[in-house]
């Protein structure tokens, strides 16, 4: 319905009345650029309070219009409230403008389904890429970490002391508060399951198996990447804000040496120390109700906690420890080190970077416990 500019005649609306017949003849380009002039045109029109019933509309040869021209026809006729006999006649575009329908449903259909394609692309691509570079971190970091060995020189052993005792000395309080707490919970939904068919007792082999296996190490791991994750990223991240990397870098220091790997060895001595502390404290949570509710004295709650383990028990939990400490410390140091531009970046990284490692951990807790029952560990 458009012609080349070079050629569109200026926009026009002009009535026409004879004996016979009264007419409203659009002529011109409708354009985006054009019809500004014609909005006051058109409102005159309307207040000349015209007889709409025996109204002809009309669009002569030199019509052409755009979108937006459309649109501005369509109101105005809307306006003076057509009947269908007169709507049959307008050109398409202006009169579905006017009936509210659009001639491309399949089309905006066809672009949903792409837009969902594109996205669910655009972020598996975005998924791989990071995993990627945390791979290729974790290649970095353990090289360093060798380099430091076979050197003998370099690690900072005061660093490590430090990091042990904020990462896992500090975090005992309320790692143990709410280890209590859930081995209070698990104690009493257990005796609260196993009574309806007399196994009330067998709620401590219960206890004793899922905080050993499953729930002491990944409650514990959830913790700290909340609590230590996010800061080892923040901490780093102002520092790479503020310019500190590039400042060590300038004084022949490895950032790697100096702020990465004493926090993930402070993570991988600290964690195991943490969920045994959790083990611990969620038995004592859950001695304490047993006690309260089937009358088991501590003494035969304790020897029937250590009969419900094995040696398996015990280490196919603690073995899950040092993998998602190297996690969690491999994860936040380097969303810390990829902040950069504004603060805002601090908190964006800091957030993926709590994200991740507790997806990360799942997902390798996942995948260890299926590997361990597989193999009747």
């Amino acid at each position: 319905m458009s012609k080349d500019n070079k050629t569109q005649m200026a926009p026009q609306v002009d009535f026409q009345a004879t004996d016979e017949e009264k007419s409203l003849v659009f002529s011109g380009g409708w354009t985006t650029l054009t019809i500004a002039p014609l909005l006051d045109r058109l409102d005159e029109i309307k207040l000349n309070k015209l007889k709409i019933s025996d109204l002809k509309i009309q669009f002569d040869e030199t019509f052409s219009c755009d979108m937006a021209g459309a649109w501005i026809i369509a109101k105005f006729l809307e306006s003076l409230n057509l009947s269908e006999k007169q709507q049959k006649n307008l050109p398409r575009m202006i009169r579905n403008l006017i009936e509210k329908r659009f001639d491309f449903p399949v089309e905006e259909e066809a672009l949903s389904v792409s837009n969902f394609l594109k996205e669910i692309g655009r972020v598996t691509v975005e998924l791989i890429h990071n995993a990627k570079n945390i791979t290729g971190f974790l290649g970095q970091t353990l090289v360093n970490i060798s380099h430091t060995f076979i050197a003998r020189q370099g690690f900072r052993w005061s660093g490590v002391a430090y990091f042990i005792d904020v990462v896992g000395l500090r975090a005992m309080p309320i790692i143990s508060l709410i280890s209590l707490l859930i081995g209070a919970v698990l104690g009493y939904q257990g005796i609260n399951q196993l009574e309806k068919f007399g196994a009330s007792i067998y709620a401590v082999d219960f206890l004793a198996v899922s905080l050993l296996r499953e729930i002491s190490v990944l409650l514990t791991s959830i913790v700290v990447a909340g609590r230590s994750g996010s800061s080892f990223t923040a901490q780093i991240g102002t520092m790479s804000l503020n310019q500190e990397i590039d400042a060590l870098r300038m004084m022949g220091l490895n950032p790697f040496h100096v702020l990465v790997i004493p926090r993930v060895f402070a993570l991988i001595i600290s964690l195991p120390l943490l969920v045994l502390t959790s083990i611990m404290m969620g038995g004592v949570g859950g001695m304490i109700v047993v006690r309260a509710t089937i009358g088991i004295p501590y003494g035969e709650f304790w020897s029937l906690f250590q009969g419900a383990i094995h040696k398996t028990t015990f280490w196919t939990g603690m073995s899950k420890a040092p993998l998602f400490a190297l996690i969690i410390g491999i994860i936040g140091c380097y969303r810390g080190m990829q902040v950069k531009g504004s603060a805002e970046s601090v908190g964006l990284m800091t957030t993926r970077s709590v994200v991740e490692s507790i997806f990360m951990v799942i997902i390798c807790d996942a995948i260890m416990s299926i590997f361990f029952t597989s193999m009747d560990w």
